[in-house]
């Protein structure tokens, strides 16, 4: 029992160092935020999430801010990242946000991504792994061949 928890711990390590190797290659989007700003990118990061599949409960700013958190900026380039492979004909990016100016236009992109027929029609489709059970079954030849 003990050896079991111990692995346990090594995974969870494991997990957080990716994690912070991951959150590193992040972008710093530092600027003058102002809470309503902040706030109406939040709902429509909420709403895209809630069109994707997920819960759209990232919680709403209690004040302005001159820097966005790396949990709020992980989870905007994921929707840049899925706007890019869904084909939804949205560009999402996080360069240059320094300004509420900047979230108003990054909120927009988000709408227009949460309404995009492509990005529904992705996120519909079976993907990866799942999308090759569907390949035909190999040969008996094809089989002896990978054998040798």
């Amino acid at each position: 029992m003990a050896e079991e928890m111990d692995i346990m711990e090594d995974y969870g390590e494991s997990a957080d160092m990716l994690q912070e190797s991951a959150d590193d290659m992040l972008p710093t989007v530092k600027g003058r935020f102002s809470k309503s700003a902040l706030n109406g990118l939040v709902k429509s990061f909420n709403a895209t999430l809630e069109v994707a599949g997920f819960p759209g409960d990232y919680p709403m700013f209690d004040g302005d801010q001159t820097m966005l958190p790396v949990d709020f900026v992980r989870g905007l380039a994921m929707m840049a990242d899925a706007a890019e492979e869904t084909g939804s004909g949205v560009s999402i990016t996080l360069d240059g946000v320094a300004d509420d100016r900047g979230l108003a236009l990054l909120a927009g992109k988000l709408d227009a991504l949460a309404k995009s027929a492509a990005f529904k029609k992705a996120l519909s489709e079976p993907q990866g792994m799942e999308a090759e059970v569907g390949m035909t079954k190999p040969s008996e030849e094809q089989m002896f061949m990978e054998r040798a």
